[in-house]
């Protein structure tokens, strides 16, 4: 695809990508929104993946649910409400019902963007090193819905913006001994209680050259790969190469520190909650072809950079962005690069799956 240049570049390494699209999932693993514009903070995208959904477990225990393992999330559809202070779920029935038909699936629910977690039970979650995040129990208005429509007990739990432990607590010191190892000293002061990455940037140019894989004319689904941020591009998997995106119109810099490796999410079948049949079901073997191309994790397709912004922002549908920097080889997970990275890592969203799997 060829890009043109629309302004003078300082330096010969940077180029255009231009076109800029956007998507937030406010609860992890469930239906995003496709938004015209957004407010990129130390999270990525506001209000993105600060909800998660939870299978009860004995002792008060806290399993993370994840499309990958129970693809019946992609039934649930989220949007913003008219009223622009919350958002509504809503249970898309497939033509195969999975679950038992009930009153709640032909309803929507209405959760806040920002919750009072004042009068809230606070409860400890597992996410990828940290044995106890702490997060709020949802009302049970909100966990009934949930729980009718999937047939079994379910509860929402909010992450949040500001939920981390502060960093002179001992439960924040036990996870950032355990970080370090992927995480430079320098850079420790700085960081919060969470995990992860804040950003996952998509190539449509690379979502194209995915298509023929499928026959019969048969397009991939981009939402199936659940980007926040997704650019034209400059030719299929040339974002391999990505360590810096820059926002021309305010300048704010986008770190790409890792790629992301694909899981069993991208087979799912978004309109029956269950796993693809046909061409569509196998796009994670047929990746496995040409797209294992990050030695430190030799198994699984790379598809999608990982992320943080440097600075507060708006960002929009349309903004034209550059590669400001390109690394020289391909990013190895094990490494990372962050010895490079002169970025402020103030707080890292988690993604929700395990160490061996992607986002979600």
């Amino acid at each position: 695809m060829k890009i043109t240049q629309v302004f003078p570049l300082p330096s010969p390494e940077m180029s255009n990508v231009d076109q800029v699209k956007l998507h937030i999932y406010p609860i992890k693993s469930l239906r995003g929104i496709s938004l015209p514009t957004a407010q990129l903070n130390a999270q990525g995208l506001a209000f993105d993946r600060r909800y998660i959904l939870l299978k009860p477990r004995p002792e008060g225990k806290w399993t993370n649910m994840f499309v990958g393992n129970i693809p019946e999330m992609a039934l649930f559809h989220c949007a913003f409400s008219p009223k622009g202070t919350g958002f509504t779920v809503s249970y898309h029935t497939p033509t195969l019902p999975i679950a038992p038909p009930t009153a709640a699936q032909t309803t929507t629910v209405e959760i806040p963007l920002d919750p009072d977690c004042s009068d809230l039970e606070k409860i400890q979650l597992e996410l990828h090193t940290v044995s106890a995040y702490p997060a709020c129990r949802m009302p049970d208005r909100i966990n009934t819905w949930f729980s009718e429509c999937f047939g079994y007990e379910v509860v929402l739990a909010y992450l949040g913006d500001g939920l981390g432990i502060k960093k002179n607590d001992e439960l924040a010191k036990d996870w950032i001994s355990n970080i370090k190892p992927i995480i430079p000293k320098s850079l420790l002061t700085e960081v919060s209680f969470s995990d992860g990455a804040a950003l996952l940037v998509n190539s449509e140019a690379s979502l194209v050259e995915l298509h023929p894989r499928l026959g019969d004319g048969e397009k991939v689904i981009l939402e199936k790969f659940r980007p926040n941020i997704v650019v034209d591009g400059e030719g299929a998997w040339d974002e391999d190469y990505w360590a810096e995106l820059t926002l021309v119109g305010s300048g704010v810099k986008i770190i790409l520190t890792d790629n992301c490796t694909r899981c069993t999410s991208i087979n799912i079948d978004l309109e029956k909650g269950k796993m693809g049949e046909g061409e569509s079901g196998k796009l994670l073997k047929k990746m496995m072809h040409d797209r294992r191309v990050d030695t430190g994790d030799k198994w699984s397709p790379v598809f999608g950079r990982y992320g943080f912004p440097l600075a507060e922002a708006e960002i929009k549908v349309g903004d034209e962005v550059v590669v400001s920097r390109r690394n020289k080889e391909l990013t190895v997970s094990s490494e990372l690069g962050f010895s490079s990275v002169e970025i402020l890592l103030w707080l890292i969203s988690d993604r929700g799956c395990d160490a061996s799997t992607c986002e979600v």
